[in-house]
């Protein structure tokens, strides 16, 4: 049997490191005897066509997903999807103790890798034309956004023609309609900040409309100020829901809610009228009160009634 000859002089041989030479044993391009020796005439016909070996060699590299992934120049998020496509199996794998948990290596052959360049630019085509198609679908929806949206705005603004209320129209209807257009154009004038914080149901709904007629800021300031005297006027005759709770000797809850009022405030005229002369719900009302508190009246009695009685027994 020939004697075998030792790492290091295979080394000097084949102008080989440590690692490449356990890889040119691993993959069988040297063979090596059972005492860790290397079969000489493995190692002369590697040395006499040195760069085939080596060819040879490099593609029995070992990659593992991040050096596999940069050697293709793909993410190693998209190198997975191509292996998985291409079912490639790992070469080999490894698993390490590291971060204080058990993580699994997994390494590909160079040149199965270097053979995954067609499925990469298959995948980049695919890619680029599924971009493609986005782009034109997206395109395509925007389009149909943009006929919508104008649809919409030219049947808001005719929406607007027929409601929007003059000086001299309903006067709970100019207060919801200013409040609208300030929400709408984001302007809140100092006499008519009050307005905003009286939440009143009625004006989200304008307001929607208003947007919906993609109105300038400019058009929408020149309708606010057509309105802001007449609605600063009627500010001043808004009675807020604990004073016309105190005016009219009933709760709040117990007003009508069809009597005119703006986010709870009643209208002093209207307040007036009411006290002046009372309509059928006011009286039902205030005879529902009073009907209340004498028979909470009658029962704090006859509390203290039986108070009475277990005292004197």
């Amino acid at each position: 049997m020939a004697r075998g000859l030792g790492r290091n002089a295979v080394r000097q041989l084949l102008g080989l490191s440590v690692w490449e030479i356990e890889l040119a044993t691993t993959t069988g391009l040297l063979r090596r005897f059972p005492d860790r020796t290397f079969d000489p005439v493995s190692v002369r016909a590697a040395e006499a066509d040195i760069e085939h070996f080596r060819r040879l060699l490099a593609a029995e590299r070992r990659c593992t997903i991040t050096e596999a992934s940069a050697r293709l120049g793909v993410s190693a998020d998209r190198f997975k999807r191509i292996i998985t496509a291409a079912g490639l199996a790992p070469a080999a794998t490894e698993e390490i103790r590291k971060y204080g948990q058990t993580l699994t290596v997994r390494y590909y052959r160079a040149a199965d890798v270097d053979a995954l360049a067609d499925h990469v630019h298959a995948d980049a085509e695919l890619r680029a034309a599924a971009r493609a198609v986005s782009r034109s679908e997206a395109a395509r929806k925007a389009v149909q956004t943009r006929k919508l949206n104008l649809a919409r705005a030219v049947a808001a603004r005719a929406e607007i023609e027929t409601i929007k209320p003059t000086l001299d129209a309903d006067r709970v209807r100019v207060l919801l309609w200013t409040a609208a257009l300030m929400a709408a154009a984001g302007v809140w004038p100092g006499p008519l900040r009050p307005l905003q914080r009286m939440a009143d149901l009625r004006v989200p709904p304008l307001t929607e409309i208003l947007r919906d007629a993609r109105l300038s800021r400019t058009e929408l300031e020149a309708m606010l100020s057509e309105l802001t005297p007449r609605s600063v006027e009627l500010m001043r005759l808004l009675v807020s829901p604990r004073d016309a709770e105190r005016e009219l000797g009933v709760p709040i809850e117990m007003i009508p809610a069809e009597l005119p009022q703006f986010g709870g405030h009643l209208l002093a005229p209207l307040l007036r009228e009411a006290l002046s002369s009372p309509p059928p719900w006011l009286l039902r009302a205030r005879a529902e009160v009073e009907l209340q508190r004498a028979v909470q009246a009658e029962e704090r009695r006859a509390v203290e009634e039986a108070s009475r009685r277990r005292r004197a027994e």
